[in-house]
Parts: C-alpha cells; sequence; structure tokens
C-alpha cells in the first residue's frame, strides 16, 4: 500500500464520519480541510540555522550576532590551529637542534663543506 492509497482511504473514512452532520458544519470542515491542504504545501525551507525560533517566519527579534557567532568561531578556531601548527614546528626544530648539538660532534664538524658527504657516506643509527 502506497501513500497515495492510504490517503484515499483515510479520506473515505472521514466522509463517511461527516455524512449525517448538517450542510453548515460540513462546510466549515471543507474548509478546514482546505486550509491544512494550503498550510502543507507551502514550500518549506531545508536549511535553517539552529537558532531558528522553531518554526515562526516573523524576524521581529532576529539579532545580528547570532549571525557573527558562528563566522567568529569559526575564525578562532582557525588562529588556533595555525598557533598550534606554528609551535609544534618551532618544537620539532628545536628538538632536532637539540639532538645534533648533544652528540660528541664538534661544532666545527657542522660548517665543515666535506661534513655532508660523510654523512652521506656514515652508516645510519
Amino acid at each position: 500500500m502506497n501513500e497515495h492509497d492510504l490517503a484515499k482511504k483515510i479520506v473515505h473514512h472521514l466522509d463517511y464520519g461527516t455524512a449525517h452532520l448538517d450542510s453548515r458544519l460540513q462546510h466549515r470542515l471543507q474548509m478546514a480541510r482546505q486550509h491544512a491542504l494550503e498550510a502543507y504545501a507551502k514550500p518549506r525551507h531545508s536549511f535553517s540555522l539552529a537558532w531558528a525560533r522553531h518554526g515562526h517566519s516573523s524576524h521581529r527579534g532576529h539579532s545580528p550576532f547570532r549571525a557573527w557567532v558562528p563566522l567568529a568561531l569559526l575564525v578562532l578556531g582557525l588562529m588556533f590551529v595555525t598557533y598550534w601548527q606554528n609551535t609544534q614546528e618551532m618544537n620539532d626544530v628545536s628538538e632536532i637542534d637539540a639532538h645534533l648539538l648533544a652528540q660528541d660532534l664538534p661544532i666545527h664538524a657542522f660548517i665543515d663543506n666535506g661534513f655532508d658527504t660523510w654523512l652521506e657516506g656514515s652508516p645510519q643509527q
């Protein structure tokens, strides 16, 4: 049974229940049905902010602050990530420098032109 068949059965049962009512009341019920169908057929927005006013369409209490909060949080998050990456990079460089300086090699070896060649030929630990 699809949705259309179910709707037909519901309409049939509703019509059967109103058969004994007077014409004025039947007209009011028909108008209420029509109003409900029109309200249901209105286009709905598929995307709305989480802070929307629970389906109210009035914009009386709309604050521009609400539009800027997500943007400000995004900018602050990007600033934090950039700061953290730069700090990590500086820590990595300082660890490498400390490791090189803690070895038994003299400082002169690091500025020697043949040192790179010696490093390439020596076995890695």
